[in-house]
């Protein structure tokens, strides 16, 4: 864990004794910043939204933490890909990553995650195919605006689906059998886009 935000931390920024993240402490004892655990040895959540973060996601040194299951790093500078071992988190149920400049495809191990349940990678700058989320059976929310993914938008299991958005991306081709469960405005700003619930 120290490693990983040594890689995603300004060396420049005020983090004081109190942050926690050394080599001399316990995560869960000494109650790092943005760190709960369950009980007293195992890191459920991270959670280190809006604190001017720039560096990389270091999947391999956070996936170490095989508890994890809540990673939040909304609104931050983070840049650089979203690597594939981010598959390693494999209790990871909710993944918040919204308001970064990550960039290149998503990996396409994000779809052996088959614990997750809410996705947030909107405002970023990924670009590529979707790998096939639909995979992920018990999948509740899917946000993925204001980026510059491409290609057809797979089938994801829309009647489980409670959120649901891919609005301004480069996304072409028709838009999947919804089912009446989203309207235009999840799929708005894709000019390559056709089909219902869609005018065009």
């Amino acid at each position: 864990l120290v490693q990983f935000l040594d890689n995603i931390y300004p060396a420049n920024a005020g983090r004081d004794a109190s942050w926690g993240w050394n080599l001399s402490s316990d995560p869960c004892d000494a109650r790092w910043k943005g760190v709960d655990c369950r009980g007293t040895s195992s890191v459920r959540k991270i959670v280190l939204d809006e604190i001017n973060l720039t560096g990389i996601l270091d999947a391999s040194s956070l996936c170490v933490t095989r508890s994890l299951a809540v990673l939040s790093l909304n609104d931050n500078n983070v840049f650089g890909n979203l690597p594939e071992e981010i598959s390693n988190c494999s209790r990871l149920t909710h993944l918040y990553l919204s308001g970064n400049n990550f960039t290149g495809n998503l990996p396409k191990s994000l779809s052996r995650l088959n614990n997750l349940k809410r996705i947030d990678i909107s405002n970023n700058r990924f670009s590529g195919a979707l790998p096939d989320l639909s995979r992920i059976s018990g999948l509740l929310s899917f946000l993925a605006e204001n980026n510059q993914l491409s290609g057809e938008i797979p089938d994801f299991d829309f009647s489980n689906l409670a959120k649901f958005n891919v609005s301004y991306n480069n996304f072409s081709g028709p838009v999947p059998n919804v089912d009446g469960h989203f309207g235009p405005s999840s799929f708005l700003g894709n000019p390559e886009l056709c089909g219902q619930p869609l005018s065009i």
